[in-house]
């Protein structure tokens, strides 16, 4: 993919999840790179949805292909998942423990943006080793370092943020390529996203809006955001989708990564 700078309005999945996370654009926001560089990845052979949630990232991503596994420890998820029809298998699994497949059950394993999310990532990563095939792909998204430390509010909140959510690992890419290469995986390629000033818009929004859903925290912005005539919203709308999602492989504060089962 060639390098550069794209708007996030730039992109055709901007539309579609402005109107599907309006109360949330945070997700709306970070959606879009992970979106535009996993839509990348041809479902060819057998591919596991790893942590898949409620389906609907396969829905937007793959229209007219399916995944032939998905799993996730959400119950909830996975009922709304099998709603979408995007996996011809689904299960209910702790994905930081084990995971339900035989070995080298898959050509690719894909993950969105949950490995943060995982305590034993370790443990997690040795999982998706052992059940991707030999010369198979493990690819997903992630942020990375840079996030918290171009972090834009107070450190008490960025603590908080990180008990919340919860979010364990923020690596920079040496460490991921030595977690990687640990379990028995060669990165094969590395692609960036989010600046410093998109790094600190999706921050600033997702620390206010996952703390106000999650945890009930009051919040002026939430708020203001959420007032009757929507005056608000539409300013955050045009703001956000001025900012630009690509960077360099590892100037973002965001990764996607993808990397190559040694065979």
């Amino acid at each position: 993919m060639a390098q550069g700078s794209l708007h996030i309005s730039d992109s055709h999945f901007w539309r579609p999840l402005w109107s599907t996370y309006s109360r949330s654009p945070s997700i709306a926001l970070c959606r879009v790179p992970e979106l535009e560089y996993a839509s990348t990845l041809p479902l060819e052979g057998s591919s596991l949805d790893h942590c898949c949630g409620d389906g609907l990232f396969a829905q937007i991503c793959w229209p007219g292909q399916k995944f032939a596994a998905g799993c996730d420890m959400n119950e909830m998820s996975i009922q709304t998942a099998e709603r979408m029809g995007k996996h011809k298998r689904l299960d209910l699994c702790d994905a930081g423990k084990h995971l339900p497949y035989e070995d080298a059950s898959f050509d690719l394993v894909f993950d969105n943006s949950a490995l943060e999310h995982i305590p034993d990532l370790n443990a997690s990563l040795s999982e998706v080793a052992r059940v991707t095939r030999p010369n198979g792909i493990f690819a997903f998204n992630v942020l990375n370092h840079r996030y918290f430390e171009w972090w834009p509010i107070s450190q008490e909140s960025m603590e908080g943020y990180r008990k919340w959510q919860p979010f364990y690992h923020a690596f920079p890419l040496q460490e991921w390529n030595r977690r990687l290469a640990a379990v028995g995986f060669a990165v094969e390629d590395v692609r960036g996203y989010f600046n410093k000033e998109a790094s600190r818009e999706l921050a600033l929004l997702d620390c206010e809006f996952s703390g106000h859903f999650i945890r009930n925290r009051p919040s002026e912005l939430v708020s203001k955001y959420n007032s009757l005539f929507g005056f608000e919203r539409r300013k955050w709308h045009e703001r956000l989708g001025k900012l630009t999602w690509r960077t360099a492989p590892d100037e973002g504060a965001g990764y996607f990564i993808l990397a190559r089962r040694r065979g």
